[in-house]
């Protein structure tokens, strides 16, 4: 799969993002396939932007030898017998994107800073040669949008390209235009003209007149794409701005200031015939009226004293959709209403006071009932006027943070990248609802946003502050199941719509992220406040919060994840000393002589059990009597989450068993339950299993390899939720993804009462409870599922028959153990 292949650019390894370059450009040269192409594009052009010098250099030199040295190549056989250069452009420069054109403008700009600041001079003069070979005319659908993006690099300070032959090259483009558009002809337009506006000579050139009518005259028929109208706006910006600097513009900026003005009366017209309901339905008109606003919008940016108040009388309207004929609504199109909302933008944009009276207007228009692209470009807008009158917008930040639970997977992109900018230039805090919203995206289910939302967290939010998860964590727990239940955490109020407690999984995928951010210092945070402010509250003597009677309630679902958190392999530093010595012995090194190694171990043991020592006292001090009184309290209330609790505490108590008598002193039959438990899966993990074939995922897995099992499970396996799974008392045993799940299972139940449940005490076991001997006839049984001696059946001949019931045989189970 090449997207594996391409997921290694982005690697933080930096060997494996050289590695990644070079496995990508092998493939290029052995195989250009366009799929090939797209790869590259997009795996080793990013990374001429790269952080660490010499990844950027191997890029730069790919890419040298991908475009620039073929380039230069074909430049001495070119002209020789007349071949067509733009039909001989590398293969990775063809269906070139935009966002692709700029990793190569500032690989370009890399390259040449290497060669003292000059491109090679066959490559400059290939590009020369080929946009003589464009104007001879040439199809527009073989011209290469690459090669004249590339011009754009070398245009400014270069011999081998002339005035002349790019004028040639626009006028063709014109005449060829107006025959039909070809598919990218607005972006191909685009870099013609900001060729020509950066090859601009001082003096005026012979044929500038020629030029300026040519692009008047597009502009003024209101057929020209937005691409081809920005460019040569910023064409004539050049020219009168020169005007004011030389005396030779100087004739042609008046001609031009003149033009504007009849320009801006020409798109006044447009907009009042579009206002009165004529000719705006129609798909002509509606071209026509597209590129009259956007052309206003280009001309408001250049000069904001045309910004009067027909014109936004006259925009506004456009953009409301509130235009009528003999009274009847015309429905104007999204497009056309989203260039009017653009046009607004641009006009706040000059006007502070225009700002302050339509900001609400355009918050209104952010409601679902709206068309994406109106949504679209009135967040876009909303997020400039934020850079310019951040005060105006504090108060709207809700609603733009709203789009990003949107259905619209490209709206919820723009979105996060808007969002995004502004935090990232202090714009906007990262705090309160911004912050939870923010983790929310997290879970999107477009990999695409995902991914985005993740580089931006942990490469400018989190190194910004990096206790930003720390400090949050346990507010983020309950927002994202919806549950204010405690005083000191209410961010799920007013973030109800942004709640996942029906997405366990989704909710895993925020929390793992969050603690691979973390240190080993903010986890011991993080699980003290688990333990000493979510778990403690429901057995607080004074203020105590009511245990959850079911785990579908918010407070259910966030209990659960607190006691999921505790025990998965994630937060398996705050309870164990075994990552403590790797880390340190990772630290001291591999290539110490003979005469220090004893040493370091030495001090590697020493620390280890120092950190031995203060990890048991904050066990004995703060966590385990908590969860102690939690598990008293959950028994005599039946809780469902009872079982979930008793896995938590062997979890955390698992790198403390000879100490268990120590830790639970105050309960010495859960100490002697948990001891049992551990020496159990001891003994099942020792035992010899005969090798079986790979077990096919449509049949049953048998208890026997649940029980070989990692005991320590992953957050995303520990809260898989599946459907309950109805039980009666002729139905088969529950499935094994229903057993492995402390929600779903039926040994649930507090320990005093499972032997009455289905019937009178004595009744036979459930096979799910049941207890199966190992082959070979030896007297040890072995259960499924991981079970303490409280919730495991004894077989009956050790229980003692019916009258005996269950508490015996548990007796009889924790004298073993004590003897043992």
């Amino acid at each position: 799969d090449i997207r594996l292949l391409g997921s290694l650019s982005a690697d933080e390894s930096i060997a494996v993002r050289k590695a990644s370059i070079a496995s990508v450009a092998l493939l290029l040269r052995l195989c250009p396939l366009p799929r090939i192409c797209e790869l590259w594009r997009q795996t080793v052009l990013p990374l001429v932007l790269d952080v660490e010098a010499s990844v950027m250099e191997r890029a730069v030199d790919e890419l040298d030898t991908a475009v620039i040295s073929p380039l230069g190549e074909q430049s001495r056989n070119a002209g020789k017998n007349g071949e067509n250069l733009c039909l001989r452009m590398p293969a990775v420069l063809a269906g070139i994107d935009s966002e692709a054109m700029e990793y190569l403008h500032r690989g370009m700009m890399m390259a040449a800073k290497r060669s003292d600041g000059k491109l090679p001079k066959r490559f400059v003069e290939a590009l020369g040669a080929s946009v003589r070979q464009c104007a001879r005319p040439l199809p527009l659908r073989e011209w290469s949008i690459g090669l004249w993006s590339m011009l754009e690099e070398v245009a400014s300070d270069s011999t081998a390209v002339d005035f002349s032959s790019v004028l040639d090259a626009w006028l063709c483009f014109a005449k060829l235009s107006k025959a039909g558009s070809a598919k990218g002809a607005g972006s191909l337009g685009a870099s013609v003209l900001r060729v020509l506006t950066q090859l601009l000579p001082p003096e005026p050139p012979a044929r500038l007149g020629e030029l300026l009518e040519s692009v008047c005259t597009a502009l003024s028929g209101f057929v020209a794409p937005p691409e081809v109208i920005r460019a040569a706006m910023s064409l004539i910006d050049r020219i009168e701005a020169s005007g004011k600097k030389f005396d030779a513009f100087a004739q042609h900026a008046k001609e031009l200031a003149a033009w504007r003005a009849t320009f801006l009366k020409s798109i006044q017209a447009c907009l009042a015939e579009a206002v009165r309901g004529e000719g705006a339905a129609e798909a002509s008109g509606g071209k026509r009226l597209e590129a009259a606003l956007f052309a206003l919008g280009e001309l408001v940016l250049s000069d904001g004293r045309i910004v009067s108040e027909g014109i936004v009388t006259q925009v506004q309207t456009i953009a409301t959709n509130t235009v009528y004929r003999q009274s009847q609504r015309v429905d104007l199109g999204a497009a056309i209403r989203g260039h009017a909302f653009a046009v607004l933008g641009k006009c706040c944009l000059r006007k502070e006071a225009l700002a302050k009276k339509s900001v609400e207007l355009l918050v209104v228009h952010l409601d679902p009932s709206e068309s994406f692209i109106v949504r679209n470009n009135v967040l876009i807008v909303l997020g400039d006027v934020c850079i310019h009158y951040t005060s105006l917008v504090d108060r709207f930040v809700p609603s733009m943070t709203s789009l990003l639970r949107d259905s619209n997977e490209l709206l919820r992109k723009q979105a996060a990248m808007t969002i995004a900018s502004l935090l990232s230039e202090d714009f906007l805090k990262l705090r309160g609802s911004i912050l939870l919203r923010f983790l929310y995206v997290l879970s999107d289910p477009s990999e695409t946003v995902r991914v985005f939302t993740e580089c931006v967290f942990s490469r400018i939010l989190h190194q910004r502050n990096n206790t930003i998860f720390s400090q949050s964590f346990l507010d983020v727990v309950c927002a994202l199941n919806g549950w204010s239940g405690l005083a000191q955490f209410r961010g799920a109020e007013g973030n109800e719509e942004f709640s996942l407690l029906h997405s366990p999984a989704r909710r895993a995928m925020i929390y793992r992220f969050m603690l691979s951010m973390m240190s080993s210092d903010q986890k011991f945070s993080v699980c003290a406040q688990i333990v000493t402010t979510l778990l403690a509250a429901f057995v607080d003597a004074e203020e105590a919060v009511q245990l959850p009677k079911t785990t579908a309630e918010p407070a259910g679902q966030t209990l659960s994840d607190g006691l999921s958190l505790l025990c998965c392999k994630e937060m398996r530093i705050c309870f164990t000393t075994q990552r403590a010595g790797q880390e340190d012995d990772d630290a001291e090194g591999a290539g110490a002589g003979n005469a220090n190694a004893g040493e370091k171990a030495g001090a590697a043991d020493a620390a280890r059990a120092v950190l031995s020592s203060i990890l048991k006292r904050n066990m004995c001090e703060n966590i385990v009597p908590v969860l102690v009184q939690l598990k008293s309290l959950m028994e005599s209330m039946r809780s469902p989450f009872l079982r979930q609790l008793r896995n938590c505490l062997r979890e955390i108590l698992r790198d403390f068993k000879d100490d268990l008598q120590v830790m639970l002193s105050g309960d010495p039959q859960l100490a002697a339950e948990i001891a049992h438990d551990l020496q159990r899966e001891k003994d099942d993990g020792d035992a010899p299993t005969p090798a079986k074939p790979p077990i096919e995922c449509s049949k049953p897995v048998s208890l026997e390899t649940l029980s070989r099992i990692s005991r320590r499970k992953s957050l995303g396996t520990m809260m898989m939720r599946p459907a309950p799974i109805p039980i009666d008392n002729g139905a088969p045993p529950a499935t094994d993804q229903a057993l492995l799940d402390p929600a779903v299972s039926s040994s649930s139940l507090p320990k005093a009462h499972r032997a009455s449940r289905g019937g009178a005490r004595g009744s036979a076991p459930s096979d799910a409870g049941s207890v199966r001997r190992p082959s070979g006839g030896s007297g040890k049984a072995t259960v499924g599922v991981r079970r303490s001696a409280a919730e495991a059946q004894l077989p009956t001949e050790e229980a003692g028959g019916d009258e005996e019931g269950p508490r015996p045989a548990r007796r009889r189970a924790v004298k073993r153990v004590k003897a043992a």
